[in-house]
C-alpha cells in the first residue's frame, strides 16, 4: 500500500514534469517568435531610417550641385563681361601666391 501511494506520488511527479517540459518547450518557442518579430521591426525601421537618410543627402547633393552651377555661370558671365580685368586680377592673385610660396621657401 505504502508502495502503491509512493508510486503513485512518482507517477504524478512525472506526469508534472513532462507537462513541465511540454510548457518550457512552448515557452522557448514563444520568445523565439517574440524575439523574430521584434528583431524584424527593428530590421524593417533601421531600413526606413537608413533609405530615408539617403534620400536626404542625395537631396541636398542635388541641391549643393545646382548651387555650385549657378556660382559658376555667375563666374562665367562676370568674366565674359569684363575679360581684361578678369585676367588682370588672376594674374596678380597667381603673383601675389607665388610671392608668399617662395618666402616662405627661403626662411
Amino acid at each position: 500500500m505504502a508502495d502503491d501511494a509512493i508510486r503513485q506520488e512518482l507517477d504524478a511527479l512525472k506526469e508534472d514534469i513532462e507537462k513541465l517540459r511540454e510548457d518550457m518547450v512552448n515557452l522557448t518557442s514563444a520568445v523565439k517568435g517574440a524575439a523574430s518579430d521584434n528583431m524584424a521591426d527593428a530590421k524593417q525601421q533601421a531600413e526606413e531610417r537608413i533609405y530615408q537618410a539617403w534620400s536626404e543627402i542625395e537631396q541636398r547633393l542635388e541641391e549643393l550641385l545646382n548651387e555650385g552651377k549657378a556660382t559658376f555661370n555667375k563666374a562665367e558671365y562676370k568674366v565674359g563681361e569684363h575679360p581684361l580685368s578678369s585676367a588682370l586680377t588672376a594674374f596678380g592673385v597667381g603673383f601675389v601666391i607665388a610671392k608668399m610660396m617662395d618666402a616662405g621657401g627661403r626662411r
